[in-house]
């Protein structure tokens, strides 16, 4: 009987979503994730038969949310890596491979991001520093994706040349 979801979500959503919110923290993905554990548990009830109905849809939840859950930190993950490839592109291979001081090169970009414009500036740390996607950028910053990456690309292409400019001290391993 299909109204036995509604009655499941009307009974039992508030502890779902208790479970679920301790994991996650976006209502979006929250509400995903609620709507998951209706199909997990309607998929599985006849199968299953529990015991103990409560403590088996509580572990559902959490399973669910854990697995969401992992599902973001890969995404993040992934996210991170690809901006790490891009800024890698400004800074030329003999500073990459040789053992320089990881300050001097802490020290060089903080003036380069300390040069930028505020918006520059935002869209540079978000991306590269807190490994941000450009949806998320822009999303934040209320613009099209197209003016983040627009910007974030000609930002990397400045950022090459203050490594000709500044003599940086390394040695060679």
């Amino acid at each position: 009987n299909e109204c036995a979801i509604e009655l499941l979500k009307s009974r039992y959503s508030r502890v779902c979503r208790s479970i679920v919110a301790r994991f996650l923290n976006d209502p979006q993905d929250v509400e995903e994730v609620l709507s998951d554990i209706c199909m997990q548990i309607w998929n599985s009830i006849p199968l299953a038969k529990p015991r103990h109905f409560t403590a088996y849809l509580a572990k559902t939840a959490r399973n669910a949310a854990l697995h969401r859950m992992e599902h973001n930190k890969a995404q993040k993950r992934a996210a991170i890596a690809e901006s790490i490839d891009e800024l890698s592109e400004c800074i030329p291979d003999k500073y990459a491979s040789a053992n320089i001081k990881s300050y001097e090169i802490r020290d060089t970009l903080d003036r380069f991001v300390r040069s930028l414009r505020k918006e520059e500036r935002s869209y540079f740390v978000k991306r590269y520093y807190y490994g941000e996607s450009i949806r998320e950028i822009a999303q934040r910053h209320d613009c099209p994706e197209s003016r983040v990456t627009v910007t974030i690309m000609r930002t990397r292409k400045n950022c090459a040349p203050i490594w000709k400019r500044r003599e940086l001290k390394y040695e060679r391993v």
